[in-house]
């Protein structure tokens, strides 16, 4: 899903208000824009009137976000809440519905296999459904799975499938939200 401007305002208002001291080249590495689309982005907030800029010497500048600024940053900073939120929910709902698929097979046993904020958003989702004859445990590496019968929910890309046993949790539900 592409970004939207406004999402890289959200960005570089978010590391001006961070650190007065920043460069442009600095906010484009930090935020992963280009230092062109850094540059056109920072003039659309000072024409806007969120940032504003100081002379320090002739080689030098400070960014500093305006009173409007902090205004809109916190406006924004919600806003991209509010879609993380709405982001998360969705993921959830969709590995949800794919174990459902698994469950109305007759499946019960599931193994969350990996490590990091994915595995521990397929445990939230799988305690969340409420089944309960439904099992699930949590291994972060293969060889600490102990059931030989549990569907294996990989949330790591680095561990690559065995058997048909195994179901890549992310490609699963990657075509059912649009990621």
């Amino acid at each position: 899903m592409p970004e939207r401007i406004e999402d890289h305002e959200f960005k570089i208002i978010y590391e001006i208000g961070k650190d007065l001291n920043t460069t442009q080249r600095k906010i484009s590495h930090r935020t992963g824009l280009s230092l062109g689309m850094t540059n056109l982005v920072i003039k659309r907030l000072i024409a806007k009137g969120y940032v504003k800029v100081k002379g320090l010497d002739r080689r030098r500048v400070q960014y500093i976000l305006t009173p409007r600024g902090f205004t809109e940053k916190v406006k924004k900073t919600h806003r991209y809440l509010l879609g993380t939120i709405d982001t998360l929910k969705k993921v959830k709902e969709k590995i949800q519905d794919t174990v459902l698929e698994y469950y109305e097979k007759g499946e019960r046993n599931f193994t969350i296999l990996g490590r990091g904020e994915l595995a521990d958003i397929v445990e939230i989702s799988l305690r969340d459904m409420g089944k309960r004859d439904m099992r699930y445990s949590r291994a972060r590496t293969p060889e600490e799975i102990n059931s030989k019968n549990s569907i294996i929910l990989l949330a790591d890309g680095s561990i690559q499938k065995k058997n048909n046993r195994y179901l890549n949790i992310l490609e699963a539900i990657s075509g059912k939200i649009g990621i």
